[in-house]
């Protein structure tokens, strides 16, 4: 019975400890993607390639006072704000998880708290993924299912910019990692 219960501590300290990881890379390679400028930059890339809209026409709409098309959503701050958000809300649930176990709350109550914050965390970070492969259909000349640093390599773009592309695919992929 002891050797049992032993296995089940190690595999739930070993789970934890992985999880916990997981969280801090996640939220912090999220906190380096924060910046405007960062999803600005890959949005100006994309559309000076002609791989998405472009953001630098939007000022021709003002210009002949028309109202501009709305941000996509890729491209909008909101969407940063809010994988940030979720990964402080993952460390927050990681903490709490490790500090009922590091006192041996009831079993049940813990098993069920666990349950139901995977549960939550499993839709917002399905969000996230959704949010950060959605399209940019505003420029009928450039459409884009998909953002175009999930799409193309990232070793074709000038040695200036590559750390943004490399640092949007890792976000996006330690995203899924956090499903």
């Amino acid at each position: 019975m002891d050797h049992r219960r032993i296995r089940i501590g190690l595999f739930k300290a070993t789970s934890l400890v992985i999880e916990f990881g997981l969280v801090i890379i996640t939220m912090s390679l999220l906190c380096c993607a924060y910046p405007e400028r960062f999803r600005k930059t890959l949005w100006e890339i994309g559309g000076e390639n002609g791989w998405n809209s472009n953001p630098r026409l939007r000022i021709y709409f003002y210009a002949n006072y028309q109202q501009p098309p709305e941000i996509p959503l890729v491209w909008a701050q909101r969407l940063s704000e809010s994988n940030l958000a979720i990964s402080v809300l993952s460390t927050a649930i990681c903490s709490a998880r490790i500090t009922l176990s590091c006192f041996n709350v009831a079993p049940g109550f813990s098993r069920l708290f666990d349950a139901m914050n995977d549960m939550l965390l499993s839709g917002f970070w399905m969000y996230s993924v959704a949010a950060q492969s959605s399209s940019d259909l505003t420029d009928p000349d450039h459409l884009s299912l998909r953002p175009w640093y999930l799409e193309k390599s990232c070793s074709i773009l000038n040695s200036s910019v590559i750390e943004v592309c490399f640092l949007a695919k890792a976000c996006f992929a330690f995203s899924i990692l956090s499903l």
